[in-house]
């Protein structure tokens, strides 16, 4: 007896083991993954989105400011959406909050917040009062959404694609299986680079008042770019998508707007500003792939006025 309950106790580990292991699944490759990712995409439906943005800048006043004399802007940006692409039809739900940070003085913060419904060429806005603005796009519907122009998930899938990767193994992305691969940067991310630096620059500086000018050797040596990005082993889309940006440098204002001519007037020697180091963070999450997604405006929003680009360019001359 003590024999066969040994034996029995024996098979059922046995049997366990093999439920809770599962049939065995074979890992695809990266190039595999890269055309299984582009079709799943292809004909992909809806798809609900989490986003977050963060933004760091440290600012120093000179080239002799130190650490404590530093000044630090940290902005946030989250973003929850829906895109249902076969009814032309999408809500998004966000806020950005910018907190400044100077030493020896309290932290000066911001908050703000919009929900925004895209109903094929109408955008309704509902701000922070409450108030709904309803803009309508003088283009016809289909070329406002055209191929694929909402399909973020799509757009993952072909920088995938395109991109160089390495493996980084499996992770799980909010209880799902999903390959993990680094996209390695190329030619492209330098540009990209660029033109962010360019673009903080401009903001510090107020451009168009004052032309800044950007060292691009310092932000080689400086910058850094990490891509990756998440497959899931079901359905082969892109489950998590997350990249960061880090880079300084020490803008120059080289030119000024002459008010009597409108022309930017060039200086004879550059203004050297302080040093600006620079960090950005982005995470994609996507879910709820091809889910039946209805997308309605509340009844406040649809009653709001129509108005269309021109009349709010006329109205904004009007206000000038």
């Amino acid at each position: 007896m003590k024999r066969l309950l040994l034996v029995l106790m024996l098979i059922a580990v046995a049997i366990s083991g093999c439920t809770e292991k599962g049939p065995s699944v074979t890992d695809k490759s990266a190039a595999e993954l890269k055309n299984l990712s582009i079709a799943a995409a292809e004909n992909l439906t809806s798809y609900s989105i989490k986003s977050s943005v963060t933004q760091t800048l440290k600012l120093n006043s000179g080239a002799n400011a130190t650490t404590e004399k530093s000044t630090t802007v940290t902005e946030n940006a989250e973003t929850v959406a829906v895109v249902n692409m076969s009814s032309l039809a999408a809500h998004a739900n966000g806020s950005t909050k910018n907190q400044m940070e100077m030493a020896g003085q309290p932290a000066n913060t911001s908050t703000t917040s919009a929900d925004v419904y895209q109903i094929g060429n109408s955008t309704y806005v509902n701000d922070e009062s409450g108030n709904w603005t309803h803009l309508v796009d003088p283009r016809s519907k289909q070329e406002v959404w055209g191929p694929d122009k909402n399909n973020q998930v799509k757009s993952i899938a072909k920088t995938f694609n395109l991109s160089i990767t390495q493996d980084l193994g499996t992770e799980a992305i909010s209880g799902e299986d999903a390959y993990k691969l680094k996209i390695v940067t190329g030619s492209g991310d330098k540009i990209n680079l660029q033109n962010a630096a360019f673009a903080i620059a401009a903001k510090v500086t107020q451009y168009p008042m004052y032309l800044p000018s950007v060292n691009r050797t310092e932000l080689n040596e400086t910058g850094k770019i990490e891509k990756t990005v998440w497959i899931s082993k079901k359905s082969y889309l892109p489950v998590k998508y997350q990249s960061l940006m880090s880079f300084s440098m020490t803008p120059e204002i080289i030119g000024a707007m002459d008010t009597n001519t409108g022309q930017m007037k060039m200086f004879n020697q550059s203004i050297r500003l302080g040093e600006i180091s620079v960090r950005i963070e982005t995470t994609d999450l996507y879910y709820d792939f091809d889910k039946p997604t209805d997308i309605t405006p509340p009844e406040q929003a649809l009653s709001a006025p129509a108005v269309t680009p021109t009349q709010m360019q006329a109205n904004a001359a009007v206000q000038a």
